[in-house]
Order: structure tokens, then C-alpha cells, then sequence
């Protein structure tokens, strides 16, 4: 009985690690598709970066890579965890700096911030 125990549980755990490597990839793709994944060293181009003179405020992940911009003055939607959402003014204050909901912010610490919470930053959708 106790031989016939081990191969069943061998035969369970066997298959239990194949469909979580299944859901793993699967994940991984739903994840590229929708934009999410971002491979790493990717760069953006000189081109896609505002003028010195424009009041456009750049908004990166942690380790500085261009996600979006927009305009003084516009929002961004935080959205949280839980799936709550959030509108965001925001005012640029300097290349580096803007004000989000009253705040300022550093972008580069913003963006650590927004990752340690668990938000989730992208520019508001205008009607």
C-alpha cells in the first residue's frame, strides 16, 4: 500500500507542477499582449522625448525608461490594488519635477513610490 501511495502522490505533484508552469506561461503572454510586459533595456528614442521648452510632463518606471507623457495641466488615472481609481491633476514644475493631486513629486521617486503601492499610472482618458 505504502509503494502505491508514493507513485500516486509522484503522479499528482507531476501534473499539479506542469499546469502551474501552463498558467505561468500563459500569464506571460495575456501580459505581452496587453502591453504590460516590458523587456528590459528597451529605449526610446530622442525623437520621443518634449522639446526643453515644452511643459510636458514625462512619467517613467523606476528605472527611467519613458512610459508616457502629457501636457501641464492634464490627468492621470492612479489605479489601485483593489481597482479603485483615481483622477490625478497634474502641474509641471520642472523637467524633473511635478505636482500630482497637490503633491510634489520627484518623477523618478514617484514612479518607486507608485511600484511600492501598487499602483498602477497611465494618462487620463479624455472625451
Amino acid at each position: 500500500m505504502g509503494m502505491i501511495g508514493v507513485f500516486v502522490g509522484a503522479m499528482v505533484g507531476g501534473c499539479f507542477g506542469v499546469v502551474v508552469t501552463c498558467l505561468a506561461v500563459a500569464a506571460k503572454k495575456a501580459d505581452e499582449e496587453d502591453g504590460i510586459y516590458e523587456p528590459e533595456g528597451r529605449q526610446v528614442s530622442d525623437t520621443a522625448l518634449p522639446k526643453a521648452d515644452d511643459k510636458t510632463i514625462c512619467f517613467t518606471d523606476p528605472k527611467g525608461i519613458l512610459l508616457f507623457t502629457i501636457p501641464d495641466g492634464d490627468c492621470v488615472t492612479l489605479m489601485y490594488g483593489d481597482g479603485e481609481t483615481v483622477a490625478g491633476v497634474c502641474r509641471y514644475l520642472d523637467q524633473d519635477h511635478a505636482e500630482i493631486n497637490g503633491v510634489k513629486w520627484q518623477m523618478a521617486e514617484f514612479a518607486l513610490q507608485m511600484q511600492i503601492r501598487g499602483i498602477v499610472v497611465s494618462p487620463a482618458v479624455t472625451k
